[in-house]
């Protein structure tokens, strides 16, 4: 039975939690790998870690 939260697990390291929590139900690992991935992004422009150029040129090699 899938847990809401499976993240939440204790004694995950972070790889672990991710991964659980984006593949956990199946029918929604697209939607929550973008999700992820989207927020990811936002905060590494925010924290000046990369810019909206090198995101969209990150987004070109993707979608090509």
């Amino acid at each position: 039975m899938p847990t809401q939260n499976p993240h939440r697990i204790v004694g995950l390291c972070t790889s672990s939690k991710v991964y659980s929590a984006l593949t956990e139900l199946k029918h929604l690992e697209g939607h929550r790998s973008a999700k992820f991935l989207s927020l990811l992004a936002e905060n590494l422009v925010r924290k000046g870690l990369l810019n909206d150029h090198e995101v969209m040129h990150l987004l070109d090699q993707v979608v090509d």
